[in-house]
């Protein structure tokens, strides 16, 4: 393998990266390549110290996955990532399949999650509309109450949720960065 194909697979592999940051990274492993070249040291030896341009492509695949949770925060970057770092090791493939399946077992408590909260906080135009229709004299002080019971614990809700939410995707890059940390130490040995 010489440099031009070295550099082929690596462009090839890294498909979710945009233009310009692509061409950033191709240019750096150029880099590599002259700065080798000026130690007197062929394509092979040089391709040698760089690794697998295939593992170095899923790599930088995962690491800009990651990267875009952080930004995007996105259901779908999340499972860029996901998909990203399951190519790494067999190892995260069976574990991000268990997961899939547990947030599928979770799926009805989330959806039921998102549908009562909402409904929760916006009961008071619900009974609001309710007097409109039937006429406020079928509304009494035990739906009043029961209107603001719902909206305190949908805002408890909302609030409970937002905090789980934040703190479970922290808790994902962060296992994200871990097991790329953990792929670059088995790569060095």
């Amino acid at each position: 393998m010489n440099k031009e194909e070295y550099l082929r697979i690596i462009k090839k592999g890294i498909k979710k990266v945009d233009a310009k940051e692509k061409e950033d990274i191709l240019n750096e492993y150029e880099s590599h390549f002259i700065s080798g070249y000026k130690d007197n040291k062929d394509d092979t030896e040089i391709i040698k110290e760089l690794g697998n341009p295939i593992k170095v492509a899923k790599e930088i695949n995962a690491v800009n996955s990651i990267y875009k949770i952080e930004k995007e925060k996105s259901v779908k970057s999340i499972f860029s990532a996901a998909f990203s770092i399951m190519g790494l090791s067999i190892f995260n493939l069976f574990l991000i399949i268990i997961s899939f399946f547990i947030f599928l077992l979770l799926l009805p408590f989330v959806l039921a999650y998102f549908i009562a909260v909402p409904i929760m906080i916006f009961s008071p135009i619900i009974l609001l509309v309710m007097g409109c229709i039937n006429g406020f004299d079928t509304i009494n002080t035990g739906d009043i109450f029961e209107v603001i019971k719902g909206v305190v614990l949908g805002i408890i809700l909302a609030f409970i949720g937002y905090f789980i939410a934040k703190y479970f995707l922290k808790l994902l890059v962060l296992y994200l960065n871990w097991n790329i940390d953990v792929y670059k130490k088995e790569k060095l040995k």
